[in-house]
């Protein structure tokens, strides 16, 4: 999977995405997300539009809703 910058969700998997939705997420996991939205909180205009990070989160979404 690639890193690009760019994306709201790059510090997690899919995988990790799901267990975070199950409340399930690792130590190590939840250090990368903390790290990532502390940074845009840091410098705001450094970070992702709402709509991009929404987005993604709908896909996420539907993509688990059909491997249900």
């Amino acid at each position: 999977m690639s890193q690009d910058p760019a994306r709201p969700d790059v510090c997690l998997s899919d995988a990790e995405f799901e267990a975070l939705s199950r409340g399930e997420l690792g130590n190590d996991a939840l250090d990368r997300l903390r790290a990532q939205v502390q940074a845009v909180l840091d410098d705001p205009a450094d970070g992702v539009s709402h709509d991009v990070v929404w987005s993604r989160l709908e896909q996420r979404m539907k993509r688990a809703a059909r491997a249900a």
